[in-house]
């Protein structure tokens, strides 16, 4: 009698075990979905949800946080956007409760007002590119394999074209601090859009696939830029967009015109990613998921949504990268861990410079150390100038 209630009750308890296991791996699965795989092109602009106006005089705002707003806080540069406004604020802050004071540059529109809210933006440049770069910009289209791919070029006297792939979900103008950097330089530069941006057609599967496709349209950008007189051409990549590049890389014909890449937290594992974004957020008690929760998740996202780990993992073979990669990523990166560029240094030491900008979150390196920013990628391109 009593051994037949101990195993009723293992039994019951194994069945509870099991199904909060299956259950926990398919809310993770779905998590994965909706975080890394569902396509949510960024607008132009940003909603205006982050910080409110709460006091102004010349030259300076006074800011409060909507929510959780990190950055509000961090000396970086950062665009700010209000209805009927934008600007740009310094990277000084001065902190007293939880109102920040920071210097603000009305770039266009007009002057904001006490209890509007606004958006914190990290692209810094807003609103028409050809205004905030102060540079000449037009308008074309890249023939791509699923349709017309709108871009911004930014002609330059070079012969060396510098092609900007954004990350997941962003948009071109997430490029314009790298572009004002590398046209001043004389590079002509050309921001591209890809399948699932706005303006873009959908990829056939609906999602994400961070290079598996996307390097196609890469592709085109780069014939684009050699039939507009490109006698080679360099790739930036901004997260997801580093793993892009790095498809093109290894599947392209035209690999061999790219003669140096430039990759800012790049998402080259996204394995690693994944794994690293849900223990950081997901799960704050624990240090992180069990192993075989993270195997049967990724197990079931694969049958679900069709994604294939082993494609997404630039780490494994690294003989894509044949030419020298400059490679920036900030340690506070919430995103994409460090620990990814770490590893492409360690693979490729002879290729690739690695920079780390301490305390700097995802794509914001150029926010936080701007003048070291642009030196490094001054010199790392620098022997590719004409003379």
């Amino acid at each position: 009698m009593v051994l037949s209630v101990v195993r009723s009750v293992l039994a019951s308890v194994t069945g509870l075990v099991v199904a909060f296991f299956a259950g926990s791996c398919w809310y993770l699965a779905g998590k994965l979905r909706s975080e890394a795989l569902t396509v949510g092109p960024g607008p132009a602009m940003p909603a205006y949800d982050d910080v409110q106006f709460v006091g102004l005089s010349p030259g300076q705002a006074q800011l409060r946080a909507v929510g959780d707003q990190p950055r509000l806080f961090k000396a970086g540069l950062y665009g700010i956007a209000w209805p009927g406004g934008i600007g740009q604020l310094s990277a000084s802050a001065a902190v007293s409760g939880d109102v920040v004071t920071r210097p603000l540059t009305v770039t266009s529109g007009s002057a904001p007002k006490v209890g509007q809210l606004a958006a914190l933006d990290p692209s810094f440049f807003l609103g028409d590119p050809e205004a905030a770069l102060g540079i000449p910009v037009q308008d074309v289209v890249v023939p791509g394999p699923l349709g017309p791919l709108p871009a911004w070029y930014f002609p330059g006297q070079d012969s060396t074209f510098v092609i900007g792939v954004h990350g997941q979900n962003g948009t071109r103008k997430d490029l314009l601090r790298m572009i004002d950097i590398v046209h001043r330089a004389g590079f002509p530069a050309l921001a591209v859009t890809y399948r699932n941006d706005l303006g873009a057609a959908r990829d056939p599967s609906g999602y994400h696939r961070y290079g598996q496709t996307e390097w196609e349209d890469v592709a085109a950008a780069v014939r684009w830029s050699l039939a507009e007189g490109a006698r080679s051409i360099v790739l930036v990549g901004q997260s997801m967009g580093g793993g892009i590049v790095a498809a093109f890389l290894d599947r392209s014909p035209l690999a061999a015109r790219v003669a140096r890449v430039v990759l800012d937290a790049p998402m080259l594992d996204l394995h690693a990613a994944v794994c690293y974004q849900v223990d950081r957020h997901l799960v704050p008690m624990m240090r992180r998921l069990p192993a075989p929760l993270v195997w049967t998740t990724e197990r079931i996202a694969s049958t679900r949504f069709g994604v294939d780990w082993a494609a997404t993992s630039y780490l494994d073979d690294t003989t894509w990268l044949k030419v020298p990669a400059l490679v920036i990523h900030g340690d506070d990166d919430p995103r994409v861990p460090v620990s990814i560029s770490v590893r492409l240094k360690e693979l490729k030491p002879s290729l690739v410079t690695f920079e780390r900008f301490p305390g700097a979150g995802h794509l914001e390196s150029w926010n936080t150390g701007r003048s070291r920013y642009t030196s490094l990628v001054e010199a790392f391109l620098a022997p590719l100038r004409r003379a």
